[in-house]
């Protein structure tokens, strides 16, 4: 997930990164039977598990490269260009998604890093954004309070709220297009009159093994 943190640095960050919530299924009480990792993940990660979030990880784990182009905009009337790389994957027993980033920016390299998990009181997906480029690295207040994160199996969504100079923007990013091999992964943001600009545009290809 990206967004600029603040338009005027252009920085890119992550927002999403993604988990499959796992419940433990209860074992038969006089039945103990010998348990494989493999095993063990399956049983996590049963059908009680959200099927958003499974499909979730289905459609997103793996490396990917990126072309990444950053649109005309004030400071940067030429836009900018390059190449990075973005993987996901499943986190310890299956609790959360992760992405990890390696993308240009107008301020240099952006490291990013992105968590995703189920949340069961609201029903919904949460997540939290790490970037070198913040000067608090990690986005706490962003995931408890700003971020929204929609996957319809389809196209999967972030909208986040941010405060520049006092006034209030709000960060839409979607991953699209998504297939086997390929998506497209753009950011937009929205200003406080209601217009709404393409911040960069991002094509993604699976790497090779």
């Amino acid at each position: 997930m990206i967004r600029p943190s603040c338009l005027l640095a252009f920085m890119a960050v992550v927002a999403s990164f993604g988990g499959v919530l796992t419940s433990f299924a209860q074992a038969t009480p006089d039945v103990k039977r010998p348990m494989t990792a493999d095993s063990q993940n399956s049983k996590e990660q049963g059908e009680s598990a959200p099927t958003k979030l499974r499909s979730l990880v289905k459609a997103l784990s793996g490396k990917w490269l990126l072309k990444v182009r950053y649109e005309p905009a004030e400071g940067m009337p030429s836009g900018l260009t390059g190449n990075g790389e973005e993987s996901w994957h499943g986190g310890p027993g299956g609790f959360t998604f992760i992405e990890e980033e390696l993308i240009p920016t107008p301020a240099g390299p952006g490291y990013l890093l992105g968590i995703i998990w189920w949340d069961s009181r609201s029903k919904s997906l949460q997540g939290m954004e790490c970037n070198n480029q913040l000067p608090f690295t990690c986005d706490l207040k962003g995931a408890l309070s700003d971020i929204t994160i929609k996957w319809d199996e389809m196209s999967f969504a972030i909208d986040e709220i941010e405060t520049h100079n006092g006034k209030k923007t709000i960060w839409h990013e979607v991953w699209s297009n998504i297939t086997p091999t390929s998506f497209t992964q753009t950011g937009d943001v929205t200003q406080p009159d209601g217009s709404t600009n393409r911040f960069m545009t991002i094509r993604g290809t699976r790497a090779k093994e």
